[in-house]
């Protein structure tokens, strides 16, 4: 099967060609705005592969958590890729596709700066092969917060992956946690990866009721509650 996936979770827009379990052709690029940048990337990923969009079988996104404004443009890209052609849209978090660098190296933690003060986090345990399997949900913490749990593992190994170690660099100061990589943010290329893995089990996702993975509510959501707590 050939997939087309995007991620557009932090400023680092991606996107990859995968052709059965190959990787033909990836782009990727740091942004201002996803807006911009984001369909001459898939474009130049086409290309790369020597494809056209009809040639495309599937097309994954990742589902966040991360920008809201860049999660809406990713999805909205990837439905209308599978509006036009008719194709099936299969999601991703974007915090799996994070954790499943760290391939073998068992209990992961993907991490990804929320802003605000907070971390987008979600536990997995990564395989051989690179499949994360959630032990937790994912969810907004605090560094601090974060940092006390990590404490409490009594220095067992854990994997540390994503730009949440720069807005809180402390999480390597507790015993047994290790940096995956330096790179921050999630790739298109594992994205793709996962989603064949739901595709193979026969799993999409609805183009009318898909929606991003914020975790959190937005900055006009928690203004609207605010206003109607003032009202009453």
């Amino acid at each position: 099967m050939r997939l087309l996936a995007l991620d557009t979770a932090t400023l680092h827009a991606s996107v990859a060609a995968l052709d059965g379990d190959r990787l033909v052709a990836t782009r990727a690029e740091r942004v201002t705005t996803h807006s911009d940048r984001l369909l001459t990337l898939v474009s130049e990923t086409l290309a790369d592969a020597g494809w056209s969009a009809r040639d495309v079988e599937a097309v994954a996104c990742g589902a966040g958590p991360g920008s809201f404004t860049g999660l809406r443009i990713g999805l909205a890209t990837a439905k209308g890729l599978c509006l036009a052609y008719g194709r099936p849209l299969v999601l991703v978090s974007s915090l799996a596709a994070l954790a499943a660098r760290a391939r073998g190296r068992g209990a992961t933690l993907a991490v990804l700066d929320a802003h605000k003060g907070e971390l987008y986090a979600g536990a997995f345990t990564v395989d051989e092969q690179g499949l994360p399997i959630p032990t937790g949900d994912e969810e907004t913490i605090t560094p601090a917060a974060l940092v006390a749990r990590l404490q409490a593992r009594g220095g067992a190994a854990l994997a540390v992956v994503g730009d949440g170690l720069v807005r809180a660099p402390e999480l390597l100061s507790v015993p047994g946690v290790t940096r995956v990589d330096d790179d921050p943010a999630p790739h298109a290329a594992d994205v793709a990866l996962l989603a064949r893995v739901r595709l193979l089990r026969g799993e999409s996702d609805s183009l009318v009721e898909a929606t991003p993975r914020y975790i959190r509510p937005s900055e006009a959501e928690l203004m609207k509650a605010r206003k109607a707590e003032t009202t009453h």
